[in-house]
């Protein structure tokens, strides 16, 4: 029995010490996916927001018109959404995660097109300075990082990226222990009008949100005010960007803001500042805009999963074609 335990809590421990063992045990159906109703389902257990993620078509590959492409993204652009074949006549397709510092050699032979894109609510965060995260360097081994500390030093400060929220998925996210979530939720919100910290409701109770977006205030909210002289500098900041990785040697750069939710279904909650609008119609602005706003707003049709802060397959559909579009 002593094993026995001993194996089971060794098998906890790794899940939650390896990241990628924990993925690879949801990709290969051993434990459910925690997120296969959404993000925001998931912090919150409301069973009317209950629905799978949408899984879209495969994309097409289609003819190369020698095109190199490098997006800076966040979760909309991560490789579960978006791959190198939504896009039209790609050679190269790399995407980095756009708060990460990385390095990257260009191919001059291709024609190199760069896309920053980032949803709205950390705009105000990304260009409080002009974005540079991305450097580019000319010979072709990416330079290294020379390591001063002994290997015994290196060993003693090394700490272990532990995650406890693995344990809840791997033990606690089967669709039945789902039933006892909901009604705990239920409970809380009905008797006690309570909710998860982390999500808010619309008016009309129709639309869980993000409560970073729709919070009545804070950098990250939708309804905080934004000075016009923060929005000349967001610009301002913008600008220095694009001409910084044009001189860099990319013949193209784009600028994509993805609305957040709360920006489309319940600008009711407060005063909308329109910071996206704000900084796409500034007379100043340089960088090229791959606008999805005004499509996403004359939409008749839903673009956000019920459960979750991400667009669903409409809503991305719109981008990858307003992309396409531009390139």
């Amino acid at each position: 029995m002593k094993y026995i335990f001993l194996s089971i809590f060794a098998f906890l421990w790794f899940t939650g010490f390896s990241e990628n063992f924990a993925r690879w045990l949801s990709e290969n159906n051993v434990t459910p996916n925690d997120y296969r109703y959404g993000d925001l389902y998931r912090m919150s257990n409301l069973a009317q927001f209950k629905a799978p993620v949408e899984q879209c078509e495969a994309p097409q590959s289609s003819p190369s018109r020698n095109i190199a492409l490098v997006i800076l993204g966040d979760s909309f652009t991560e490789k579960e959404r978006i791959e190198k074949n939504h896009f039209k006549g790609l050679v190269t397709y790399q995407r980095f995660f756009i708060s990460d510092t990385t390095q990257l050699k260009l191919d001059k032979s291709r024609r190199n097109i760069l896309i920053i894109e980032t949803v709205e609510r950390h705009v105000r965060e990304r260009f409080a300075l002009p974005y540079k995260n991305l450097q580019i360097i000319d010979n072709e081994a990416v330079k290294e990082i020379k390591i001063s500390k002994t290997v015994f030093q290196i060993a003693l400060n090394y700490e272990v990226p532990y995650n406890t929220e693995r344990h809840e998925a791997l033990l606690f996210s089967s669709d039945f222990f789902l039933i006892f979530k909901e009604c705990k939720a239920w409970l809380n919100w009905k008797i006690f009008g309570r909710l998860d910290k982390k999500v808010l409701l619309s008016k009309d109770q129709k639309h869980l949100l993000y409560e970073l977006d729709a919070q009545p205030s804070g950098i990250n909210s939708c309804f905080d005010n934004v000075s016009e002289s923060e929005i000349k500098t967001i610009v301002q900041h913008i600008n220095i960007t694009n001409d910084f990785y044009r001189k860099a040697g990319f013949d193209e750069v784009y600028l994509s803001i993805i609305p957040n939710k709360t920006s489309l279904v319940a600008t009711d909650l407060g005063k909308y500042n329109h910071l996206i609008e704000r900084i796409q119609q500034d007379s100043l602005l340089k960088m090229h805009f791959i606008d999805v706003h005004n499509a996403f707003k004359k939409s008749d049709k839903p673009l956000y999963e019920i459960g979750d802060s991400h667009w669903n397959c409409a809503g991305k559909q719109i981008w990858v074609d307003n992309v396409n579009a531009n390139m």
